[in-house]
C-alpha cells in the first residue's frame, strides 16, 4: 500500500494546496533552494501546505555553481525557521558541463555531510540513469539516506539503485493533472510513499494517532422542537428585560483594520525570518505598498511578497 504526494516549486504558479488535499494527497515536498538563492514562491508554498494539513519536505536543487558546503549552510538555515515534518531532500539530477562524475559525487558527499552537522540526513532524489553515472554503490556511506527515485513507468514499482535495496519515495509522473491538485501549471509530479499514512506518520516521527488535518468540530447533539422552543423563548426574556432596563446590547466590536506597509527607501529586503541572520527571499522598491500580515521584534511580515523586512525602513497606513 502506498500513499499519494506531490512536488513543486516557481514553476508550478500560484498553488491551492485545499485541492491537493480534497485530491488525496498527504504530503508535499517543495523547492527551497538552489545554488544560494531561494525558491520566489517557497515561502507561499510551504505556508500553503501547512494550513491544508499536508506533511512538508523542503528540497535543494544541487548544482556545481557554488561550494556544496555554502549551499548546504543556505539550505540549512532556511529549515531553521520551519523544518518541516519530512526529513530535507537534495535533489542530484544536474550533470557536469565536464562530465566529471568523480567532482559530481564529491558535490554530493561535500553536502550531505555538512548537512549532518545540522542533524540532518538528507533523502536523496536522483534517477537510475543518472545515478548509475554520477552515483557511487558505497553502502556505508549512502545507505543512511532514504531514496527517492525518479522513474517514469507502468510498472508496479520502480527500480531501486544500488546501494539502496528498497524506495521510500517514487516519483511515478511527471504528467499530474496539475489543476487537480490547485496548481496553475497544466502537468505536476505525483509520488508515492512506500507504505501506509501511518508509516508515513512514523517516518515523518509522528505519532500515528496525530491527525494530518485538525479534527472536524463537534456536531451539536440534535435538539428537539420543544427543546428549540423553549431556547428561543429564554432568549427573548433575556432581551425584553434589557430593553425594559434601558440596556441595549453591546454592538459587535468592529472588526480590526488591515495594516499595510509603504517602502520608504530606494530599496528594502525581505528576509526568511525576523532578523538580518535569515536568507534574503526578495526585496521591496520605494513607495510599494504590501500587506502586514504580523509584526516582531522591529521586523515585519509582507503577505505578498513574501517575507519579514525592518521596520526602521517601512511607514505604516490602516486601510
Amino acid at each position: 500500500m502506498t500513499v499519494l504526494g506531490i512536488d513543486l516549486s516557481k514553476w508550478d504558479g500560484v498553488w491551492d494546496a485545499s485541492k491537493a488535499k480534497a485530491a488525496g494527497a498527504a504530503f508535499a515536498f517543495i523547492k527551497a533552494s538552489q545554488a544560494t538563492f531561494t525558491d520566489p514562491l517557497f515561502s507561499t508554498h510551504w505556508s500553503a501546505a501547512k494550513t491544508a494539513g499536508l506533511l512538508r519536505g523542503a528540497y535543494h536543487y544541487l548544482d556545481y555553481t557554488k561550494p556544496a558546503r555554502d549551499q548546504a549552510n543556505y539550505f540549512a538555515a532556511l529549515l531553521k525557521v520551519s523544518p518541516g515534518e519530512l526529513p530535507p531532500v537534495v535533489d542530484y539530477e544536474q550533470r557536469r558541463t565536464d562530465n566529471n562524475p568523480v567532482v559530481a559525487r564529491a558535490f554530493l558527499r561535500d553536502f550531505v555531510a555538512q548537512m549532518s552537522s545540522y542533524g540532518y540526513t538528507p533523502i536523496i532524489y536522483t534517477s537510475n540513469g543518472f545515478w548509475s553515472e554520477y552515483g557511487e554503490e558505497d553502502e556505508s556511506f549512502w545507505a543512511k539516506s532514504s531514496l527517492w527515485i525518479a522513474q517514469y513507468t507502468t510498472a508496479p514499482a520502480p527500480k531501486v539503485p544500488l546501494p539502496w535495496t528498497r524506495w521510500t519515495f517514487w516519483q511515478y509522473t511527471s504528467k499530474g493533472n496539475g489543476p487537480t491538485y490547485g496548481t496553475e501549471s497544466l502537468s505536476l509530479d505525483l509520488n508515492h510513499f512506500n507504505g501506509t499514512l501511518n508509516e508515513l506518520l512514523t517516518f515523518a516521527g509522528l505519532p500515528v494517532s496525530d491527525p494530518v488535518t485538525p479534527p472536524p468540530a463537534p456536531t451539536p447533539e440534535p435538539r428537539t422542537l420543544e427543546q428549540r422552543v423553549a431556547l428561543l423563548e429564554q432568549r427573548a426574556a433575556a432581551l425584553e428585560q434589557k430593553l425594559s432596563t434601558g440596556e441595549t446590547p453591546a454592538p459587535p466590536p468592529p472588526p480590526p483594520a488591515t495594516l499595510y506597509g509603504v517602502c520608504a527607501t530606494a530599496g528594502l529586503n525581505l528576509r526568511i525570518g525576523p532578523g538580518v541572520s535569515y536568507p534574503v527571499v526578495g526585496g521591496l522598491v520605494y513607495g510599494q505598498r504590501v500587506k502586514v500580515l504580523e509584526r516582531q521584534s522591529g521586523w515585519a511580515h509582507s503577505e505578498s511578497p513574501a517575507g519579514w523586512c525592518s521596520e526602521k525602513y517601512i511607514n505604516f497606513v490602516s486601510a
